[in-house]
């Protein structure tokens, strides 16, 4: 008899302790949660989501005013190894009001290109990588007066090979 008190007067004081513990611990205030940080290990690599989708449906522009007007090309590289797309800012009456030219390059499997020439001169030139698909490239310039205009935002396709 006095073996099993022995056992159960230890294993109800154990029981207490830990219906004690939990019961003392939920009246104590709330604590500040611990940053999480995150985990990288060298095998974790980016890929491309096949069921990704991006717009590629081009927006509104605006009308430059006349004393404001310049000129921008947009170039296709016919080359499929190297499909970049470059855009040559060619001037005009507001070549010394462009203050910035931002380039955008939206490419069709959703990677989202960008760069930008502050004070551009004429033949001032953005390359970026672009694909054998239909590619959105959108230009804006900001003015001297900071007023910004979306000059171009179209499709670009890839040009057909022979």
């Amino acid at each position: 008899m006095k073996k099993v008190f022995f056992v159960i007067i230890p294993l109800t004081l154990m029981l207490c302790a830990l219906i004690g513990g939990c019961v003392q611990n939920s009246i104590q205030s709330p604590a500040t949660p611990a940053p999480t940080v995150p985990v990288v290990t060298p095998q974790q690599t980016q890929t491309a989501l096949p069921t990704q989708t991006c717009s590629l449906v081009p927006g509104q522009t605006q009308i430059i005013p006349e004393y404001e007007s310049v000129s921008v090309t947009v170039n296709r590289n016919t080359i499929t190894e190297n499909p970049t797309i470059s855009i040559v800012f060619n001037g005009g009456k507001g070549l010394g009001m462009v203050q910035k030219m931002a380039v955008t390059v939206i490419r069709s499997d959703c990677v989202t290109e960008n760069d930008f020439r502050n004070n551009p001169g004429m033949g001032a030139t953005v390359t970026l990588m672009g694909t054998t698909q239909t590619d959105r490239v959108i230009v804006v310039v900001t003015m001297t007066s900071g007023v910004q205009y979306t000059i171009i935002d179209r499709d670009y396709p890839f040009p057909a090979q022979m």
